[in-house]
């Protein structure tokens, strides 16, 4: 830990004692140092910037007892900054700023992602740390299908007329029939189907050019075009 991590840390820690010191029950002290316990495993061990609902999801899993849950309105309320709840998390808040801003990126994040399965690992809550998972699995594999796309630029033109493959300038091939099987001829469709772009955070650009939701062009112009025309002759 960077000494700029463990001053952050420290500056909590002075909030921490000084709001146990002046709770007026050991059932608010009991509860200091939960919210505490965990904001620190959520900021220092699980690398994660905090919110009201992370915060309450990881409490309840680390603190089952009855008498030391915690409402979210108890987080939430100011109370003109006499809730000692909602000061502590304030002060980690800030602490995770710094924290966070200071974590070094990770060497195995590969090009095109933003997040690798090291970090996904230290998402505490399952459910969101195996959607995590499965985007990031969808993601590499999106990646390499388009890389497989960008491949094939150059290479001879196919025309297909009346369900008879050619390469431009060759004669065509009647033995060349071009088929595609159901599943084959479904997944072509599925893939330029809106909705379908659109969960995979695609969409499609000017001249037919594949793009992601950032406008980042994935494709060459005319990508899009030439798919629809494929489908299109299939279906005629």
């Amino acid at each position: 830990m960077n000494d700029i991590n463990k001053q952050a840390i420290d500056v909590v820690e002075t909030r921490l004692a000084e709001l146990i010191q002046a709770a007026a029950t050991e059932t608010v002290r009991v509860k200091l140092r939960n919210i505490n316990d965990t904001c620190k495993h959520l900021v220092v061990t699980g690398k994660q910037r905090l919110t009201v609902p992370s915060l309450l999801a990881a409490y309840a899993a680390r603190f089952s007892a009855k008498d030391q849950s915690i409402a979210e309105s108890s987080i939430r309320n100011k109370r003109d900054g006499n809730n000692p709840y909602h000061e502590l998390y304030r002060a980690w808040e800030m602490a995770a700023e710094v924290i966070l801003s200071t974590a070094p990126r990770s060497a195995k994040v590969l090009a095109g992602e933003v997040i690798d399965m090291t970090e996904v690992s230290a998402i505490s809550d399952p459910a969101l740390r195996h959607q995590v998972g499965l985007l990031v699995s969808q993601n590499r594999s999106l990646k390499s299908q388009l890389d497989i796309l960008k491949q094939v630029k150059g290479t001879p033109v196919i025309r297909l007329e009346s369900g008879v493959e050619s390469i431009a300038g060759n004669q065509p091939n009647k033995n060349a029939q071009l088929e595609l099987t159901e599943s084959e001829f479904s997944a072509l469709s599925d893939f330029l189907a809106q909705r379908r772009l659109l969960q995979r955070g695609l969409t499609i650009g000017e001249l037919g050019v594949l793009q992601s939701k950032t406008g980042k062009e994935l494709s060459d112009p005319g990508f899009i075009d030439a798919l629809n025309k494929v489908i299109a002759h299939l279906q005629a």
